[in-house]
């Protein structure tokens, strides 16, 4: 039976050796791929944190459940299938206004210790609770949200901002609920503490420096206003005002530093902020485009307007955010509409400062519709989307500014107008009175200057008289002192002069003298001063002189003068000076031009004394 069993089994063993037949090996491999497609699909991803990549944006990574209740816990949360959480397909997560409560899950590994913060970049959602897991051992649990207090925040920051320590070689599972009145925006980064810190630093200047032009333009056009008393203008500022809080309140600014313990005031200040500026804008545009005069129509459009915002704003205490904001934003998209229509209109019919409004509403209304389309989630939620609702409004703001100035420009060039319209008539029926008064004032412009003249100039020889040469010599003795420069004066004197009146007469005696001055006048710098101090003596400063210097000037005169003669009637006569110097530099205390005066008169005097013809030279302090 052993032998016959043999044959028996054989076929089945070649069989099993050579495999199985082709069309089972397709199934075997088909159902092996699928296996793995299946594995794939529902396999948990996992963000494998590198310690050299500076940030995350964590928009593509997150999946998220919908929670329409608002009931769910972690702890159901966790017991969900692998099937129920969804992957988020666009960069920013935004699910606009909703009443569900979202949840978020990541799983995160790395092959070291690392410190990360998790940076929500929306500062208006009003619930956040946040879990980390390590395995089943929960490590980490933080509510925040703008329904706290601003102090009881993990990290005192505008945004949502949760450190995290992540161990090496563990799979940590970071989940995150989300639900708020508003729209639903949960932008989520990973940082590095050091890399974050400093480009928060760098957004915190740019915004310090986006709020000074704003309070600049505000405090501008108030000033504007109470010199004018326009109510376009305060309007203006009010609008401003708001627009400022509600960009303070959108980026976190506001709760930070200006309401931080007013928690009520948080859940409805931006609402309010809306509901305001779109009030005071409807009535800066009654006032600046003088709509009842212009469009009178659409001035009762815009005064609806404002009754529907001023019933928004009483219903806020009786009913939630939720229900006011939806309504307060299609309000500004229909105003901004509206207003954009107006300046429009106007400008097609010639109207300068139309033209400065149209062109600033037209960037108001395009950020503004971004950004409402942001807001009900239209646009993914993006750092441009971000960035481009407060640019476009200070834009707007400052174009703005420009139309007021527009306004006042045109303002004044009508008032100069009128004025000219009747200086011309009134020029037409005073021509002759003009004609006297013109003819007149000449008249006494000829008599001040003779009059100036004369109380500076000597009327002999034109030369500065005593008074003047004392006045400006006191001037140039001051700036050598502020300068610690050298000055010089040389006191001149004609010998003999007596006896050339006595002699000749004193038309001689006059003709002496003008010859004297045109010698030194002739022979000194445009920067000296040559006065007729009394009689024929007669006084010289030299600004920038020391006394070597001066004493050759003083030489040179004497030598001219001395060779110089004048004709009268076939004699000729020659004449000589004496001179006394005074000199002051940097060594010596500084004088007076009289003190100067007396220094070189005494100078002058030992110069007769001792023969006459002669210069002596006397320091300052002698």
């Amino acid at each position: 039976m052993a032998v016959q069993a043999a044959p028996s089994t054989e076929p089945t063993s070649k069989a099993l050796k050579s495999g199985p037949s082709l069309p089972a090996s397709i199934l075997i491999m088909f159902w092996m791929m699928l296996s793995v497609c299946c594995f794939e699909a529902y396999a948990t991803p996992v963000l494998q944190l590198d310690i050299a990549q500076q940030s995350y944006s964590l928009g593509r990574h997150v999946e998220y459940i919908e929670d329409q209740s608002g009931q769910l816990d972690i702890t159901s949360i966790r017991q969900k299938s692998e099937n129920a959480w969804k992957k988020h397909s666009k960069p920013g997560l935004n699910f606009g206004f909703t009443d569900s409560a979202y949840w978020f899950r990541i799983h995160l590994e790395t092959s070291e210790p690392q410190s990360w913060l998790l940076e929500i970049g929306h500062p208006l959602l009003d619930e956040i609770t946040f879990y980390l897991f390590s395995g089943e051992e929960l490590l980490q649990e933080v509510q925040t949200g703008d329904a706290k207090p601003f102090m009881e925040r993990p990290l005192k920051h505008r945004n949502f901002v949760l450190p995290l320590m992540i161990p090496a070689e563990e799979r940590i599972t970071l989940y995150l609920q989300v639900r708020s009145s508003g729209s639903v925006q949960v932008p989520m980064t990973l940082w590095h503490e050091d890399v974050y810190h400093e480009q928060d630093e760098l957004q915190m200047g740019i915004l310090g420096i986006y709020f000074g032009v704003v309070l600049v333009m505000m405090l501008y056009n108030l000033f504007l206003y109470l010199r004018v008393y326009e109510p376009a203008y305060i309007y203006y500022v009010l609008y401003v005002a708001m627009f400022g809080f509600f960009i303070a309140a959108l980026t976190g600014w506001g709760y930070k530093y200006l309401w931080p313990e007013a928690v009520a005031f948080q859940q409805y200040g931006l609402v309010i902020f809306i509901i305001l500026g779109g009030i005071f804008v409807c009535r800066f545009i009654h006032y600046f485009l003088d709509l009842p005069n212009q469009a009178p129509r659409i001035e009762q459009l815009l005064t609806g307007a404002v009754l529907i915002l001023l019933l928004l704003l009483c219903l806020l205490p009786l009913t939630s955010y939720h229900t006011v904001i939806r309504p307060a934003l299609s309000m500004v998209m229909i105003i901004s509409l509206i207003a954009l229509y107006t300046g429009i209109l106007l400008w097609r019919r010639g109207g300068v400062i139309a033209r400065y409004f149209t062109v600033a509403w037209s960037t108001f209304l395009i950020a503004v519709l971004l950004a409402i389309l942001e807001k009900f989630a239209f646009l993914s939620t993006t750092y441009w989307a971000e960035v481009f609702l407060p640019a476009g409004m200070l834009l707007e703001l400052i174009l703005l500014s420009l139309a007021l100035g527009e306004r006042i420009y045109s303002d004044k060039q009508y008032r100069i107008q009128a004025q000219q319209e009747i200086i011309q008539l009134q020029v037409k029926g005073h021509e002759e009175l003009e004609q006297k008064v013109q003819l007149r004032t000449l008249e006494l412009e000829e008599a001040n200057t003779k009059l100036h003249l004369l109380a500076t100039i000597d009327a002999l020889t034109g030369i500065f008289n005593l008074r003047h040469f004392l006045e400006r010599g006191t001037h140039d003795i001051k700036i050598a002192q502020r300068h610690q420069r050298p000055i010089a004066l040389i006191m001149l004197d004609i010998d003999h002069f007596k006896s050339v009146n006595d002699t000749y007469g004193h038309d001689v005696g006059d003709r002496v003298l003008k010859h004297v001055v045109d010698i030194c006048c002739r022979m000194n710098r445009e920067t000296d001063i040559i006065g007729r101090l009394g009689g024929e003596e007669f006084g010289i400063l030299l600004p920038e002189t020391p006394a070597a210097s001066a004493y050759a000037v003083a030489e040179r005169l004497r030598c001219e003068i001395e060779v110089s003669s004048i004709d009268h009637e076939g004699t000729t006569i020659f004449v000589s000076v004496s001179q006394g110097i005074c000199t002051i530099d940097s060594t010596q205390p500084y004088l007076t031009i009289k003190q100067m005066r007396k220094v070189a008169d005494r100078a002058l005097y030992q110069a007769k004394e001792s023969g006459r013809n002669r210069t002596v030279m006397s320091a300052g302090n002698e």
